[in-house]
């Protein structure tokens, strides 16, 4: 009887592969991903019970029984290093201690790679790939005709013998950690000398190509995304991005793109946010505020009552529609497919990314809420500092010598420090940040229920806008129309079915 495993991914689809005691289980993985859409085999792994299976090893070795459920799991495109022996045959063994080249390499290297690198290493002059025989033909004379001698390696067994065995990686052959042993011989083929270096050629010029294609993309992606970073804001230009070769040509009006120094010493006064804030008026809604920034400022609420809770609502706002129970059992459905974590070399990626779009963040706006509930929003540049912020808070109340903080919400709440650390390249604001007040407890007890902002600032003061939200109303697809039924005529009584009683009763529980 035939012996067989069962393979499911992550969409609880399953194919059935058979196998035999000899077989590897890098090719059923290999039979599996071909099987679900074409899945790339480096990409994934098999486990057995939340067992991870190795795949250089032969069915019989795994110690799985016939019809074994196996998952397809991915696993980590972040290649790990791999300890690789090879061990020389007796003609060359003499050419390294123990007869062995050892050497670390990464999982994604080919079986052809790593011999063209044990071929320099150590210094010695080692020819694995290129190497030749003279043949002379039966009945000629002469010196004959120089055939290819083509390396065999043999790793737990399994013989990898051509030249497309030989551009597998140590991944697709199961060793993705450890130590393996390759045991190097010669054969000598049919194949001309000069037939296989050309073939050869043809190899190595497809591995460029792969790795051209795998770099080039990503380049095109990293240079789209710089241009859409560098969209027009708010600082007055234009830029017409060509999405096709990941290019922007900028139109820019004549400003000076930093009006603050690009060191700061020992706190020297700030300068102006921006060339365009000193040139033109203040808004009503806004005033200059210290260092001639501009501020709006809030009154604090006039009510004990949250202007929320005063704010007339739709009870049909808070009834369930069908859109919702749609969207929650997407949510659901979503949350049962396994989700791979971020490799190394992505999480660095992504730190990468981050770095760049706050180098590239010019302004961001923040908000200083007060204890009395009154806020002041000021603009501030990559430039400006923790201390530049201190200073600004620091000019706008009337208790200037009374100990304070700034504390903000970043990754957990956070206090805001007092030295020359950049807000926006350091601590990472963006876009719109709320900053808390709040009294040091040095601070005196008559500063805490005075008045906090000055009079100046106080008297410009605003009530906050609150915008008027519409109610939700029933999408045209969660809206059933209702037919109502006209009673048929007949003989009877002519009375109309209605609601089982049974069924009335259940409400009055």
């Amino acid at each position: 009887m035939a012996s067989h495993v069962v393979v499911l991914d992550g969409n609880y689809r399953r194919h059935q592969v058979k196998v035999t005691p000899g077989k590897y289980m890098t090719e059923v993985l290999e039979e599996a991903c071909k099987k679900f859409s074409n899945l790339n085999p480096s990409n994934f792994g098999l486990k057995n019970n939340n067992k991870p299976i190795d795949l250089s090893r032969t069915f019989r070795q795994t110690g799985l029984a016939s019809g074994a459920k196996l998952e397809l799991v991915q696993v980590s495109r972040t290649p790990s290093a791999v300890s690789i022996a090879l061990q020389l045959p007796e003609a060359l063994a003499s050419s390294a201690a123990g007869g062995r080249l050892t050497d670390k390499v990464p999982s994604d290297t080919t079986l052809w790679l790593i011999l063209r690198k044990f071929e320099s290493s150590g210094g010695a002059n080692l020819n694995f790939t290129a190497r030749g025989v003279t043949k002379v033909e039966n009945g000629a004379s002469g010196a004959g005709r120089i055939f290819y001698e083509m390396p065999n390696l043999n790793i737990m067994g399994r013989e990898l013998s051509t030249f497309a065995d030989l551009q597998k990686t140590l991944a697709q052959l199961g060793m993705n950690g450890g130590s393996a042993l390759i045991r190097l011989s010669f054969k000598t083929t049919d194949q001309p000398l000069e037939e296989a270096m050309s073939e050869i050629g043809k190899y190595f010029k497809e591995e460029e190509a792969a790795a051209t294609e795998e770099v080039e993309p990503r380049k095109d992606v990293e240079t789209i995304t710089h241009a859409l970073q560098r969209l027009p804001s708010s600082e007055g230009e234009s830029k017409d991005v060509d999405m096709t070769s990941g290019t922007s040509e900028t139109n820019t009006t004549t400003e000076d793109p930093s009006p603050y120094p690009e060191t700061v010493g020992d706190l020297p006064p700030p300068l102006t946010p921006s060339k365009r804030a000193a040139e033109k008026s203040p808004s009503p809604e806004q005033v200059l505020g210290p260092d001639q920034r501009p501020v709006s400022v809030y009154r604090p609420p006039s009510a004990h009552v949250p202007l929320a809770a005063t704010t007339p609502h739709n009870e049909s706002d808070y009834e369930p529609t069908i859109a919702h129970a749609k969207l929650h059992q997407s949510r659901l459905l979503n949350n049962t497919h396994n989700k791979r974590l971020l490799s190394d070399a992505e999480e660095e990626r992504v730190n990468k990314e981050r770095a760049e779009k706050l180098a590239n963040t010019k302004e961001v706006s923040i908000k200083i809420r007060f204890p009395d509930q009154s806020s002041i929003v000021a603009p501030f540049t990559a430039t400006d500092t923790g201390a530049h912020l201190y200073a600004f808070v620091r000019g706008v109340i009337v208790a200037e010598d009374q100990p304070f903080k700034l504390v903000w919400n970043g990754k957990g709440v956070q206090t805001v420090s007092n030295d020359e650390k950049k807000l926006i390249k350091d601590l990472g604001f963006e876009r719109s940040v709320l900053v808390n007040f709040h009294w040091e407890d040095d601070a005196r007890e008559s500063v805490r229920k005075a008045t906090i902002l000055k009079p100046q600032y106080a008297q410009t003061a605003r009530e906050v806008a609150v915008p008027e939200i519409p109610s939700v109303d029933a999408g045209e697809e969660d809206k059933t129309p209702v037919v109502k039924e006209k009673p048929k005529e007949s003989s009877g009584e002519g009375k109309q079915k209605g609601i089982p009683k049974w069924f009335k009763g259940l409400g009055k529980k």
